[in-house]
């Protein structure tokens, strides 16, 4: 996704983060068309509960002070399971290809070797390539966005970070936190070159999410309703999450995190 406001590249990773109007994730495309064919959104998502915004409003303050452990994760992620190097690492700034909103991929095939490299949008060079996290707002809807145009216009009028199709259907089901790692950029040029990687950053920053929440807390918040598939055990204790990264590569790399 790509945003005036922040500086996303891919691996980065986006936190769901309730904003003035919307509770973190938006149905960008539920709602109805009224007078003069302006579409009007209707209704609201349920934002995180109050445990993990929490937790992340501390990570917040940590990162102001201390380095990320997410790129410690992942060494030892490559150092526990070698095999996981060759999908699973930093693809390079060199692959990390940002083109204009009106340029659309050339050919038939997954890379942008044979774009018009006279339409990347020229960024800086970040000197780290530890990935940088972005919190606001996430928008999901029933279709996947390949269209720089749409991408831009969606984003400017909502102030969205990041569109998936996951999220909308699960929100009001039970509360969570939605976490996802930047694989593409909504737009024609979209690949699955940076998925696994960026399944990695997301998983990262979750389990870095999961160390600031003391079992306290977590006993005396309600119980989600029990759909999770899988627990993890933590040096703070055990928490449920639904998960759809590592070890299974599909789309976008999302993590959806409820208290158990």
């Amino acid at each position: 996704m790509v945003s005036k406001e922040a500086d996303i590249r891919l691996g980065d990773v986006v936190v769901s983060k309730p904003t003035g109007d919307f509770g973190g994730v938006v149905q960008y495309d539920f709602g109805k068309t009224v007078g003069q064919g302006v579409f009007e959104r209707t209704g609201s998502l349920n934002k995180p509960p109050q445990i993990l915004l929490t937790a992340i409003a501390r990570l917040q303050a940590d990162q102001m002070m201390e380095t990320s452990r997410i790129p410690e994760f992942l060494s030892k992620m490559i150092a526990t399971y070698p095999r996981m190097q060759t999908d699973f690492t930093y693809r390079g700034q060199e692959q990390d290809r940002l083109f204009d909103a009106a340029s659309d991929h050339h050919g038939l095939q997954n890379t942008c070797d044979t774009c018009d490299i006279s339409r990347q949008v020229s960024r800086p060079v970040r000197d780290r390539h530890d990935p940088v996290i972005h919190y606001g707002l996430i928008a999901s809807g029933n279709q996947v966005i390949k269209h720089g145009g749409t991408r831009d216009k969606l984003g400017q009028e909502l102030g969205i970070l990041y569109f998936e199709m996951e999220a909308a259907g699960l929100m009001d089901n039970f509360p969570c936190l939605v976490i996802r790692g930047i694989c593409d950029y909504a737009d024609s040029h979209k690949n699955k070159q940076w998925q696994g990687y960026a399944a990695a950053t997301a998983a990262a920053y979750a389990k870095e999410l999961l160390s600031v929440i003391h079992p306290n807390q977590v006993d005396e918040t309600p119980v989600a309703v029990s759909i999770t598939n899988c627990e993890i055990s933590t040096p703070n204790g055990k928490y449920a999450f639904m998960m759809s990264f590592l070890f299974h590569k599909f789309s976008s790399c999302a993590i959806l995190i409820c208290p158990s």
